[in-house]
């Protein structure tokens, strides 16, 4: 009886020091490195270009935190220009672009050339430019102020801009265009809205002489 329980006893040794050598090679390791969180980007970049009569007008192209602007001089009735803004989103999100803008008008002291306009001299402070100067404007090609056929009053410029509210996909681009006139005759501009109708007050060309309008656009894109 002793025999058979040694035998049994070493049987079960030999069983154990076996697996115990085959565990030692059974393995498998995996990595998980460089887990990262990355932020998404909203990244706008603005040009700025323009139009106009030749010699009357410089462009500051701009970008990336830098002013882009176009200053017209020297105007004179009958000639025309355009303001285009062209907006990128360099980003990897896409956002909501809004714009926030003010229209000024000034008159810059010259009021001589108003003094003989019955019923038109600076009417609202506005050196009359608001009214006398027409402008439109498009986005993307399609107008959301005036038409291919009209320019409105200067007037009217602030408000529409200011309502605009656009998507702007990632690598996706948005383009603003403003286009202006001063009338060849000035009575066919003012007071109804459209330009060239025979409603509008009878003023003499001189009126908006020396005035000035400044227009300050600020482009936000948001997530």
């Amino acid at each position: 009886m002793k025999k058979v329980i040694g035998l049994t006893i070493a049987v079960l040794l030999s069983v154990s020091m076996l697996s115990t050598g085959a565990w030692a090679f059974w393995a498998d390791t995996e990595s998980s490195a460089n887990n990262q969180l990355t932020a998404g980007t909203l990244d706008m970049v603005p040009t700025t270009s323009g139009t106009g009569p030749a010699g009357k007008y410089t462009v500051t192209a701009g970008g990336n935190e830098v002013n882009g602007k176009v200053v017209f001089q020297k105007l004179l009735p009958g000639e025309s220009g355009s303001i285009t803004w062209t907006l990128v989103n360099n980003g990897s999100l896409p956002g909501t672009l809004v714009i926030s803008s003010t229209v000024t008008f000034l008159e810059n002291g010259s009021n001589e050339p108003e003094s003989a306009v019955p019923g038109g001299n600076n009417r609202g402070g506005n050196g009359d430019i608001d009214e006398f100067v027409g402008v439109r404007a498009k986005r993307n090609g399609t107008y959301f102020l005036g038409d291919a056929s009209n320019y409105v009053p200067f007037s009217g410029l602030q408000t529409a801009l200011n309502l605009e509210s656009q998507a702007l996909a990632a690598s996706g681009t948005l383009t603003y265009v403003l286009e202006w006139a001063i009338a060849s005759d000035i009575k066919g501009a003012g007071d109804d809205g459209k330009f060239g109708t025979g409603d509008d007050v009878d003023v003499n060309e001189n009126i908006i002489q020396s005035d000035t309008a400044e227009i300050d656009i600020t482009f936000t894109l948001n997530q």
